[in-house]
C-alpha cells in the first residue's frame, strides 16, 4: 500500500513540476507558435515586440498563435505580467540562436521555421507571412465558404 502512494505522489510531483514545462511539439497541427526571445526581460526590444502583439490580439487569435517569451533559459507562455515563468524545454533552446540578444521565430503548424528575424516583427509582415501559408491560405477559403 505505502509503494503505491509513493508512486502517486512521485507522479503528482511530476506532472505539476515546473520542469515539465509545454513543449513545442504539442503545438504541432493546432497552433502556430512565435517565440520572442531575449538576453533580458528588461529588453527594450522585448517590450516593443510584446507592445505589437498586444496591440493585435484578434489577428493573433485569428491565426492561431501562441506566444512564448524565452529568456535565459526560462519561458513564459503569453504575455501577461503575472504569468510564471518555467524552466525552458529542450525543444525551444534546439530552435533559438545562442549568438542573438533578440530574435523573433514563427513556427507554422507542421512545425518549420517559417520565419527567423533579429529585430522588430510588425504584425503587418508576420500577418502577411502567415497568410500567404498554403494552410492558412485553405482556412481563410473555408471560413468564407462555411
Amino acid at each position: 500500500m505505502s509503494i503505491i502512494k509513493i508512486f502517486l505522489i512521485a507522479f503528482l510531483f511530476m506532472a505539476i513540476s515546473p520542469s515539465n514545462a509545454q513543449s513545442l511539439s504539442s503545438h504541432q497541427w493546432k497552433d502556430r507558435v512565435i517565440i520572442i526571445s531575449a538576453d533580458d526581460t528588461s529588453s527594450q526590444a522585448l517590450k516593443a515586440q510584446i507592445s505589437e502583439f498586444e496591440k493585435h490580439q484578434k489577428g493573433l487569435n485569428e491565426r492561431r498563435l501562441v506566444i512564448y517569451q524565452s529568456v535565459s533559459n526560462q519561458i513564459k507562455k503569453g504575455f501577461k505580467q503575472e504569468s510564471v515563468w518555467l524552466e525552458s524545454d529542450k525543444s525551444f533552446q534546439k530552435i533559438e540562436s545562442p549568438e542573438s540578444n533578440f530574435e523573433v521565430i514563427l513556427i507554422g503548424l507542421d512545425g518549420g521555421i517559417k520565419l527567423r528575424k533579429n529585430e522588430f516583427v510588425s504584425c503587418k509582415e508576420l500577418f502577411g507571412v502567415i497568410d500567404q501559408m498554403p494552410m492558412r491560405m485553405s482556412e481563410i477559403k473555408r471560413k468564407k465558404d462555411g
